[in-house]
């Protein structure tokens, strides 16, 4: 399973909203009854942002994380505005306590379906369902017993409202978001978390005046700005690599300067390879040679198509492209991939999941390759489009000097 560590940059905007939304609620106070109005439905706009982005996106948890961040907003502003010592806003108050990091776990866990289809519907129906549970759940716990009770008990200690259970249950979601992020390197999980963040926030806090206004602008955000993020992917990311995709080179070679140079790398004899052990292993084989191509050092890798990649080198000479490049063949001819014996696998499918368990199937190792060729601006070749041709002939060099290698 791969790890991305540089993906937990993708939490600094949710850090940085939710800073700001604490800095400026203090000043709050100094803006006219007109811009306290229009800061007060400020929140719910968002979410109509939001709400449209994700429709026309097709994105289920996005557009559910919205409508739970909408009806969070109004429950506080209209039904939680008053002592929690009332019982009504007492079991209120634990109910969304509880609902906020269940409903993010769901959301976080569950995959991205879309909208419109069975699979969105019954999402959608598990999130109200889960909701709804957490309100019986909230009116159950502290008659259960006086231990539940003074551990789900609002205001446990001067300045902070939250009770010890729900905290510990918001520290749980945010640990098991934050290893998501890592793993799944996405947009949606990022913003997912900011939005945990920001009504926890408020719940905790609930005692400072418009604290709930300020976070909730702050999770509006941190959706609208996830939902392009995940757009701008979805048109510039190559979806089974994770590398940026014809369209993104494109954009990138327009804008390079007078010094660069251009590699065109692909796997060799990959349909070869892809006949022999089949489509699902060459993909593996294109995830692990992008993820070593991705680190090649001074460059940027993009997937050209197929088994074909293009890495862009600015302010380079061909002599440090061409050493970079050859680190990441080496790297890649000495690692060994584990294939699954095929032959000895069931025709049935059936058969194969009942012996799976019970049967050690055979794995045999394979090594991997890649050519590549390397091509620096030139006088000859002053624009983009000629250094990649130049960059292309080199690499047909390279396959014709007997592959694994780069040429220059």
């Amino acid at each position: 399973m791969q790890i991305y560590p540089m993906a937990l940059m993708r939490l600094l905007l949710p850090v940085a909203l939710v800073g700001a939304a604490l800095w400026l609620r203090v000043f709050i106070d100094n803006l006219g009854t007109e811009t306290r109005v229009v800061l007060t439905y400020l929140p719910y706009l968002l979410c109509a942002t939001a709400l449209f982005l994700a429709y026309q996106f097709n994105r289920c948890r996005p557009l559910l994380a919205t409508l739970g961040l909408g009806v969070f907003y109004w429950l506080v502003q209209n039904q939680l505005q008053v002592s929690l010592s009332q019982p009504e806003a007492g079991r209120l108050y634990l109910a969304v306590s509880l609902g906020v990091p269940m409903l993010c776990l769901y959301l976080l866990l569950v995959p991205e379906t879309g909208i419109l289809n069975l699979q969105g519907l019954i999402v959608s129906l598990l999130f109200l369902f889960l909701a709804l549970a957490c309100v019986q759940l909230a009116a159950w716990l502290p008659g259960s017993s006086e231990a539940a009770a003074e551990y789900y008990r609002a205001r446990p200690a001067e300045g902070y409202v939250l009770s010890y259970g729900a905290t510990l249950l918001m520290a749980l979601v945010l640990a098991v978001g934050m290893v998501l992020v890592v793993l799944r390197n996405e947009e949606t999980e990022a913003a997912l978390l900011g939005v945990l963040v920001t009504l926890y926030l408020t719940m905790a806090l609930l005692q400072l005046k418009d604290i709930s206004i300020v976070m909730c602008v702050a999770g509006g955000l941190c959706l609208v700005w996830g939902l392009l993020r995940n757009t701008h992917a979805m048109a510039y990311r190559d979806d089974l690599t994770g590398l940026l995709g014809r369209r993104a080179l494109g954009e990138r070679l327009d804008r390079l300067g007078r010094s660069y140079c251009i590699a065109m790398l692909d796997v060799d004899h990959f349909k070869k390879f892809n006949d022999t052990h089949g489509h699902d292993v060459g993909d593996e084989v294109l995830r692990m040679v992008s993820s070593h191509i991705s680190r090649v050092d001074g460059g940027t890798a993009y997937r050209y198509g197929g088994e074909e990649f293009c890495v862009v080198f600015p302010r380079r000479s061909v002599e440090e492209a061409a050493a970079a490049l050859d680190v990441v063949r080496e790297q890649i001819s000495g690692y060994r991939m584990s294939i699954r014996d095929r032959d000895r696998r069931p025709v049935r499918s059936r058969d194969g999941a009942r012996r799976r368990g019970a049967t050690r199937l055979g794995n045999s190792h394979v090594a991997v390759t890649i050519s590549a060729g390397v091509a620096q601006r030139s006088e000859e070749h002053p624009r983009p489009d000629a250094v990649v041709m130049n960059a292309d002939k080199m690499l047909y060099r390279a396959k014709k000097a007997g592959r694994n290698r780069v040429v220059y």
